[in-house]
């Protein structure tokens, strides 16, 4: 999967999305939050229909 960024409007947050877990639910997605500290940032579950209420920031890309 390639991580990408996702916008939660209501909390003002930048998640990464690093992977996807699948459950008998519809699945949830491991999200670290984005940043501008050089501390590590807060690793959060976040359930797959909640995800319709973020908007799309886009795909990372592969640093060299």
């Amino acid at each position: 999967m390639l991580p990408f960024k996702v916008f939660d409007r209501e909390k003002k947050i930048t998640w990464v999305i690093i992977n996807f877990h699948p459950n008998q639910n519809g699945g949830e997605y491991l999200a670290a939050r984005e940043d501008d500290s050089n501390h590590d940032g807060e690793i959060h579950l976040i359930k797959s229909a909640d995800m319709k209420k973020f908007r799309m920031v886009g795909f990372l890309e592969e640093q060299e």
